[in-house]
This record gives C-alpha cells, sequence and structure tokens, in this order.
C-alpha cells in the first residue's frame, strides 16, 4: 500500500514538474489589443508579408504623439518576444516606448535577407530593402504616429537578419539609424558586407549611428566570431558619430545567444537613444 502512495505521489510530482516546465516554455502573446495586423504585397518581389504593429500602452490616448520604430526581421518568431520587452524596459528606464513593427515572411528568408546571389535561394536582399524602403515604412509612418526622422527608426535582426541589418547600414544608410544585429552572418559571400561597408565608408561614417553587436561565446570562431570582430573594429575605427556597443554572451551557442542579445540591445538602445 505505501508502495502504491508513493507511486501515486511521484506521478503527481512528476506531472506538476512537467506542467511548470512546459508552461514556462510558452512565449506569451503580446497584447492582442495593442497589435495591429496587415498584409502588403511586394511591387518589387511579388511576395506578400504579413506585418504586426505593436503599439504603446497608451497609444492615441491624449494629444498626438510620435513614435520611434523598431523593425523586426523574423517577425513571425520575434515579434512577441521584442514587443513586451520594449514595453517592460520603456517603463524600467521612464523612456516613451517604440511601434514595433514584425516582417513576416514573404519569400524564403535565405532570399529576403542575402544581398547577392550565391545560389537559387539567396540574393533577393536588394528587393526586400527596396520594398521596405519605398512600401512598408512609408506605410507605417502614414498610418501611424511613426516619427519619421532616420534617426526614430531601428533594424532588429538575427543571424541572416542581422547580415541585412549590416547591408542597409552600408548601401542605404539613411533609412535606418540605430542597428540590432546579433550573431550577424557577416561571413556570408566571403563577406561581401565587409567590402559594401568600405565601398560606402566615406559617404556614411560621419553620420551618426546607435549600433549593438550581440553574439554568443560558443558559436564558431572561424565562420561567425572573426567576421564578428572585424565588422565591429572596422565601426570603432572608422565613424566618427557612434554609440556602439559589442556583446558575446558566455556559454551559449547561436540560437541559445538570441534572446539574451535581443534584450541587451533593447536595453542599450533605450538608454542611450
Amino acid at each position: 500500500m505505501k508502495k502504491q502512495v508513493i507511486l501515486y505521489l511521484g506521478v503527481i510530482v512528476s506531472a506538476l514538474v512537467m506542467a511548470i516546465l512546459f508552461g514556462s516554455c510558452q512565449e506569451e502573446e503580446f497584447n492582442p489589443s495593442l497589435t495591429k495586423k496587415f498584409t502588403i504585397k511586394s511591387a518589387t518581389n511579388g511576395a506578400v508579408y504579413s506585418i504586426k504593429v505593436g503599439l504603446p500602452t497608451h497609444y492615441g490616448e491624449s494629444a498626438p504623439e510620435k513614435y520611434s520604430s523598431i523593425y523586426v526581421l523574423d517577425g513571425e518568431e520575434d515579434f512577441d518576444f521584442v514587443a513586451k520587452n520594449c514595453q517592460e524596459i520603456s517603463n524600467r528606464y521612464s523612456k516613451a516606448n517604440v511601434l514595433v513593427i514584425s516582417i513576416g515572411y514573404g519569400k524564403d528568408r535565405s532570399i529576403d535577407y542575402t544581398p547577392t546571389k550565391v545560389s537559387s535561394v539567396t540574393g533577393g536582399g536588394p528587393e526586400f530593402l527596396h520594398f521596405i524602403e519605398t512600401q512598408l515604412i512609408p506605410q507605417i509612418e502614414r498610418d501611424f504616429s511613426a516619427d519619421t526622422a532616420r534617426i526614430s527608426r531601428v533594424i532588429l535582426g538575427h543571424s541572416y537578419g542581422g547580415l541585412f541589418g549590416a547591408y542597409a547600414l552600408a548601401v542605404n544608410n539613411k533609412l535606418f539609424g540605430n542597428y540590432l544585429l546579433l550573431s550577424p552572418s557577416i561571413w556570408y559571400d566571403n563577406e561581401v558586407s565587409l567590402l559594401m561597408e568600405k565601398q560606402n565608408r566615406m559617404s556614411i561614417k560621419k553620420r551618426h549611428q546607435l549600433i549593438f553587436l550581440g553574439i554568443g561565446e560558443l558559436e564558431n570562431a572561424g565562420r561567425m566570431q572573426a567576421p564578428f570582430e572585424a565588422f565591429y573594429q572596422v565601426l570603432h575605427d572608422h565613424y566618427t558619430d557612434i554609440h556602439l556597443e559589442k556583446n558575446r554572451e558566455p556559454d551559449l551557442d547561436h540560437m541559445g545567444s538570441k534572446n539574451p542579445n535581443i534584450v541587451k540591445g533593447l536595453n542599450y538602445y533605450f538608454q542611450n537613444r
């Protein structure tokens, strides 16, 4: 009888532990009442992009206010996490919150986020950037209370998304004044983004930039770490009006470091904007 009771209690405890662990792994959805959704068809590549806009808590309740905006790549995965943290961090620092714009997948991310074509599923970066510049940003700034100044726009991307952010910085620096680039794939196509930066450096190095670079300590040293460090050094040595920070998350790999670096990047942005 005692064995049965102990076994029964063990099952209950195990079930409770699993429920707690399972519940802790579920990301909470950002407040639906503060989330607006729509789609845009790109006139450049024909893809249809699902867009979400996370609004500040008291959006539209008082006199018109212009908000900064954070454009989140891989938005279908990261929107809720970014929007929730923007809300919490802005409150912590008593800073105005931002509009969080999630860009969903239109074409495959390996197409949209890469600046040059090295295979059949790469090289759509120029068309994707043109879509952001000519359709998405104008619609956001027309339909929402978004500040139209470059310094009020942020782009946040991880991995290929970080590569795309570095590409945007180099070739169309007038769009964004703030870059949160996490584990950026600078290695792509023989570090072509570094070449593009060098080609455009004279025209952009004096502009104000806020740049946060994050990576995981356990990411591949040759493929990820060396190009990451080279990119940081170029920015540090040549850009004269820059807020620049880099972070290596200890004991974490490419995916494990993403969320911690998102949080640190957002903290850096809200503290230094």
